[in-house]
């Protein structure tokens, strides 16, 4: 695993890009602990992954399943599921074509749904 996984701990925003770049698979199986007080928020991680291409794993604490269409964009698997999360992130890593096509289908998505310009003005149009 050594010479596949590299966990860099925090990185500066301007070296993202980068570090997606160099990846084939984005894996964050988050999960809900301290009984339900402690959940991801939207999980914006998620859509930049989606945004340079690659398909994601999120686990399904809080708001992370709303920025993953699961099946098509990545999975949504049980954070607290090493198994689960295993499985979906070897079936990604196993199939090329499963990993470009989801990949695809999360960057369009995110230009479909997520751009900054489309979230202002449906703010805007509640204001």
């Amino acid at each position: 695993m050594a010479d596949s996984v590299r966990f860099t701990g925090p990185v500066p925003w301007e070296e993202l890009p980068a570090h997606y770049g160099a990846g084939d698979v984005f894996a964050m199986p988050c999960r809900t602990r301290r009984g339900g007080l402690d959940v991801e928020g939207l999980g914006i991680v998620y859509l930049e992954a989606s945004a340079t291409g690659l398909p994601v794993v999120a686990g399904d604490s809080g708001g992370a399943p709303d920025a993953v269409l699961d099946g098509e964009t990545g999975w949504v698997v049980r954070g607290g599921s090493a198994e689960q999360s295993a499985e979906r992130v070897v079936a990604l890593l196993e199939d090329a074509e499963l990993r470009r096509r989801m990949g695809e289908r999360g960057r369009a998505w995110v230009e479909e749904r997520w751009r900054w310009d489309l979230l202002a003005d449906r703010l805007k149009s509640l204001l």
